[in-house]
């Protein structure tokens, strides 16, 4: 389903760059951060700030912080998402744009499997799979697709050849790249594909998020972890899990740009500072011809 409110005013950074960003906003059950909805406002203050034109979210698991986000932010008034049997956006993703979107549909990975590990654990991953997938969506009159997942997280931690989750998220990247296949028309010049993959760039998996090079990976020089440190137990090593890659001839539409958002503590109404996801946001500015936004 792709929306946008009426009256809404749509602006963006030109015709000449198209700006995309992505950000797990950390709705899950077990954390130790501040009230949602108290970190919802400044995430949505910060993202109205920053002037992104297309803003991809995770863990949007309830109809209730998809209204609370959408109120309070204005400058993006269309929406891609697909509802979920409660009203929530499906897999908990969703995407808020300058422009208007179409096209917008969602795969779940029921159908991806674990084929390692116990009976219970293999069920358990089926359960969870059946909750995840990857929405994609068209920028309308502008060519352009862009896909937004959440796989599976592995909680050993260990993404060695053979673990127990390997197989199941191997799967998942697989069906991402098949979706995004399926969104592309044969007039799309360009694509992205967003998202928190927990799979850390050092794994084995990387190769195949990419896709053997498939797609650009803007952050792979500097590499930077897109996990809070400082939220992590003792001793662990955080890691760049989260992904912002491009599809698309470099010549036309080169990278601009490339910056971390909510990387540090952010003053909260209710006490300090502090972290208002466990993950960074990601931002690309990528060049787009004038030809490309007819």
């Amino acid at each position: 389903m792709t929306s946008g409110r009426a009256g809404g005013e749509v602006v963006g950074n030109g015709a000449d760059t198209l700006t995309v960003a992505s950000l797990n906003v950390c709705c899950g059950v077990r954390n130790t951060l501040h009230p949602l909805r108290e970190r919802a406002a400044e995430i949505c203050a910060r993202i109205e700030r920053m002037n992104a034109d297309v803003v991809n979210l995770q863990e949007v698991w309830t109809p209730g912080l998809l209204a609370f986000l959408r109120a309070r932010l204005p400058s993006h008034p269309f929406l891609a998402r697909r509802p979920g049997l409660l009203g929530q956006p499906a897999g908990g993703l969703v995407a808020f744009s300058r422009m208007p979107l179409r096209s917008a549909v969602y795969r779940s990975f029921r159908s991806t499997r674990a084929h390692r590990g116990g009976l219970l654990f293999r069920a358990g991953a089926a359960a969870g799979a059946a909750l995840q997938g990857v929405l994609t969506y068209e920028l309308a009159g502008r060519r352009t697709v862009v896909g937004n997942t959440h796989l599976t997280a592995n909680h050993d931690g260990d993404w060695s050849p053979g673990n127990r989750h390997e197989a199941l998220q191997r799967a998942q990247v697989a069906a991402v790249h098949e979706a995004l296949r399926r969104a592309r028309r044969s007039d799309t010049r360009l694509s992205f594909l967003v998202g928190d993959f927990n799979a850390p760039s050092s794994s084995g998996l990387y190769r195949a998020i990419v896709d053997g090079g498939t797609w650009r990976d803007p952050f792979a020089a500097a590499d930077l972890p897109t996990f809070q440190t400082a939220l992590l137990p003792d001793g662990a090593r955080a890691h760049r899990v989260d992904y912002v890659l491009v599809q698309g001839s470099p010549e036309h539409h080169p990278v601009t740009g490339t910056d971390l958002f909510l990387a540090e503590p952010v003053p909260m109404r209710s006490g300090p500072a502090a972290y208002v996801s466990d993950h960074l946001g990601q931002l690309v500015r990528v060049g787009v011809p004038e030809a490309a936004a007819d």
